[in-house]
């Protein structure tokens, strides 16, 4: 029958167990997001805490059957931790590549250990032997907080600076071995503290990761921002084109077309004098309907006298158009924005009026545009049949033909809001910053 362990063994073998699991749950962590990054300093810490794993499995063993050989083993896990967290630390700071050659170096630990299990039986050697082993670990373990810390000061990483003050306080731990723990005085405390710094290691390591995520996800946010005002320009480019080609190129035919008519009526006899002017009349309209056009595609008032003369100009055009009662109020003075943010806001009006004119059966519209002190705000209400059935979401936005418009908003660090007005119509707002 075998004999039961004393009450202080099994005390430690429970607390090296509990420190074990931790251990063995942060390898786990550790390959998990290896496997999400792909980031090679996260696999050699995931070998790290695997051989922490070792370490602590050995001296378990070592505890329930107090065989030497657990002890020996212990000892060799223990370097070849100290050996994985320096390279890990290597591969984080420096991104180092493995070479076959550094594979002699895990026969340190093991003759190390060895010399050490033979100087048990000698307590001052033992001593002297575990000291370089206790210097080495805590040694690595202090400058794997320094390389954290440097990298917390060129990141501002609070993760990081999270690991590396975990990391300090670790090595400093593990310098009161020989003074505290090879005596006992550190049980059950020792172990605590380890899983503590271990879970503090591991919470940093997580912290980083959501911290280069959210750096990521800004980063791409910028970048979708410049490539949304980029495609804006080329596309407002492309309408300036059209502008012209048909400035140039379609109103000046028809134009010349409307002369040799004219000169053709002059001559003409009389039965045929209605037929031109009925002529002279389609191309009137036609030429109405190209400047229309060309307003749409782009208005020259914008670019020649800037937001606000534009502005009266679309909601005359759609009193004419449309049939409806359009108010414009307007300050008396407006600082003059960025061409950007002028386009945006009279893209916004347009799209706004053609969405009222369109859906609403509205019979009247408000334009109003208004001066903070730091953004310009503009806007627009009707008194029409309000909303869709599924409100102000993203759907119905989309429906209203305004997706693109808080695309360009949102590129000039805007806002857009469409919200039903009272006691029914549309309420569409839209807001720049001044400068």
């Amino acid at each position: 029958m075998p004999q039961p362990l004393p009450q202080s063994i099994s005390a430690e073998l429970a607390d090296a167990t509990f420190q074990a699991l931790i251990t063995a749950g942060l390898a786990v962590f550790a390959i998990d997001l290896y496997r999400r990054l792909q980031q090679r300093w996260l696999a050699w810490w995931a070998a790290a805490w695997g051989l922490y794993v070792l370490r602590l499995g050995a001296i378990i063993l070592f505890l329930r059957t107090n065989n030497r050989i657990w002890l020996f083993g212990h000892q060799v896990a223990t370097g070849w931790v100290a050996l994985a967290i320096l390279w890990a630390a290597l591969v984080f700071s420096r991104d180092v590549r493995w070479r076959r050659g550094y594979a002699a170096l895990a026969l340190v630990p093991p003759i190390w250990a060895w010399i050490a299990i033979g100087a048990l039986d000698q307590p001052d050697a033992m001593m002297l032997v575990a000291l370089p082993v206790v210097i080495l670990i805590a040694g690595v373990t202090l400058w794997t907080g320094w390389v954290f810390w440097r990298h917390a000061q060129r990141t501002e990483s609070r993760g990081a600076r999270f690991v590396a003050i975990a990391f300090a306080l670790w090595g400093l731990h593990h310098l009161d071995y020989t003074f505290l723990r090879a005596r006992g005085a550190w049980q059950p405390w020792g172990y605590f503290l380890d899983i503590i710094f271990e879970l503090a290691v591991g919470i940093g390591f997580g912290l980083m990761v959501l911290s280069d995520f959210a750096a990521r996800l800004a980063a791409r946010t910028d970048e979708l921002r410049r490539l949304s005002g980029l495609m804006v320009r080329q596309h407002e480019a492309e309408r300036r084109r059209l502008s012209r080609d048909l400035h140039d190129e379609t109103a000046q035919t028809m134009s010349a077309v409307k002369m040799e008519i004219g000169m053709l009526r002059e001559g003409a006899e009389p039965n045929t004098i209605g037929r031109l002017d009925h002529v002279l009349h389609l191309v009137d309209g036609g030429i109405r309907g190209i400047r229309r056009v060309m307003n749409d595609l782009r208005p020259a008032l914008l670019d020649d006298l800037g937001l606000m003369p534009a502005i009266e100009s679309l909601a005359s055009d759609v009193r004419e158009r449309g049939g409806l009662v359009v108010e414009v109020v307007l300050p008396e003075s407006v600082p003059r924005l960025a061409p950007d943010a002028e386009l945006a806001l009279f893209r916004a009006a347009q799209e706004a009026l053609a969405n009222v004119v369109r859906h609403a059966a509205a019979t009247r519209v408000t334009m109003q545009v208004r001066v903070n002190p730091s953004a310009l705000q503009l806007i627009i209400a009707d008194d029409g049949r309000g909303l869709p059935a599924s409100g102000g979401n993203d759907e119905s936005v989309a429906h209203l033909g305004l997706a693109g418009m808080r695309e360009r908003i949102a590129a000039l660090d805007g806002k857009i809001s469409i919200a039903p007005a009272k006691p029914h119509g549309v309420v569409v707002s839209v807001e720049l910053p001044i400068g």
